[in-house]
């Protein structure tokens, strides 16, 4: 029987789609991009082109999240759906994963990089307009808060692609397919979409919400920045901590299964505190608080990690920078979505809010090459991020519209 929104039944339809979004790239660029790297590449060039490939698909992914983010508006308009693109990019993902599992330099890496990143944002653009076609404000923030989580839980989901009694590349490749399409099919077989829009807001309304989108954009930016760079580089720096300066493919393995425990923690912990958080924040209409809270918590996570002595406390801080980024990201999810200023162009509109997640995904690797970690160490590195992640929540502050 298909699902109507707002209910449960969409609800958790919709958490775990936008989960499956999440395992379809977090523990690709964590886990498998790094480990593919170490084996197509030598030791002088591994930065390098981990860093290619994390600018190369970010610039794809803000281009392609634009185009189908309209492209969604125009079938939601005409026929009141925007299934069919996420059905595409669900199929076309798959095909990337297996190019990328057969790629054996780095120009054909990159490629599979390029075609995964398109296919994802096929789906992701029209499944995050599907929340503002569907989701009351009064929701939002729990929605908000089960969308934040997929993080988290995604990192759980890359722990476990990298234990070895799983199998070969191929399989963990295979099995990582087979997940994804487990989560965002139902969402594609049971919802029944909403046929009429939304209440519109009045013109004076959409005017100051449009400042208002630009603040939280900003904000947003500026914090995704850090998050980007722990995902991208989260695993060399744990290999740093270990002591071994240059990662090889022997020492990448050896410290993907070493972080499981910190991972499977870390997943707990940012998963009851972000749903927690996006309840509360429903009951009393109130987001910034908490945005102020999450960048505060991030922030110090960072901070520990650059003092971090060794593992224990290297963990601690790690698990405080997720939590208090899972925690951020969903608030701010769902005021961004109250902001809104064009009901008609969500899916332009969250097109333009991607590029707070594909445009960190630029700037975080060029970071990464300006400041050296591989050389300097990474606490320089870890202080710019908190800084940066200090001057989001102050820009998050700046909103007027919302509370």
């Amino acid at each position: 029987m298909p699902f109507t929104s707002p209910g449960r039944g969409f609800i958790l339809l919709y958490a775990l789609a936008y989960a499956g979004l999440f395992v379809s790239f977090i523990p690709f660029v964590s886990v498998l991009l790094p480990l593919k790297v170490t084996a197509v590449a030598d030791e002088g060039n591994r930065v390098a082109l981990l860093s290619a490939a994390a600018l190369g698909g970010a610039a794809i992914a803000s281009v392609a999240n634009l185009v189908f983010g309209a492209l969604s508006d125009r079938t939601w308009r005409a026929r009141g759906t925007r299934r069919p693109w996420i059905l595409a990019g669900l199929g076309l993902s798959c095909i990337a994963y297996a190019l990328f599992h057969w790629s054996s330099d780095g120009a054909t890496m990159l490629a599979a990089v390029a075609l995964l990143q398109i296919a994802i944002n096929m789906m992701f653009a029209p499944i995050g307009a599907i929340m503002a076609d569907e989701v009351p404000d009064a929701q939002k923030g729990l929605v908000a808060g089960l969308m934040g989580a997929a993080h988290p839980f995604s990192s759980l989901v890359a722990v476990g692609v990298t234990l070895h009694g799983i199998g070969s590349e191929g399989l963990r490749n295979a099995l990582l397919c087979a997940t994804i399409v487990a989560l965002v099919l139902p969402l594609l077989l049971l919802m029944r979409e909403r046929r009429e829009p939304l209440p519109e807001p009045p013109q004076d309304l959409r005017v100051r919400r449009r400042a208002d989108f630009a603040r939280i954009w900003l904000a947003r930016v500026l914090v995704q920045i850090a998050g980007n760079g722990l995902s991208t580089y989260g695993l060399f720096y744990f290999i740093a901590v270990m002591g071994q300066k240059v990662p090889d493919k022997h020492h990448a393995e050896a410290a993907s299964e070493g972080v499981a425990t910190i991972f499977a923690t870390v997943t707990l912990i940012a998963l009851l505190l972000t749903i927690v958080t996006g309840r509360l924040s429903d009951r009393t209409m109130r987001r910034k608080p908490w945005l102020a809270a999450g960048a505060l918590l991030m922030a110090v996570g960072l901070l520990i990690m650059a003092a971090a002595p060794d593992w224990s406390v290297a963990a601690l801080g790690y698990g405080a920078a997720v939590s208090g980024m899972s925690v951020f990201l969903a608030m701010q999810s769902a005021l961004a979505m109250q902001l809104l200023p064009a009901p008609e162009h969500r899916g332009r509109d969250l097109g333009i809010l991607n590029l707070t997640n594909t445009l960190p995904a630029m700037i975080a690797p060029l970071l990464a090459l300006a400041l050296s970690p591989d050389k300097t160490g990474y606490a320089p590195w870890l202080l710019v991020l908190a800084l940066g992640v200090l001057a989001g929540g102050a820009a998050a502050m700046t909103v007027r519209t919302q509370n």
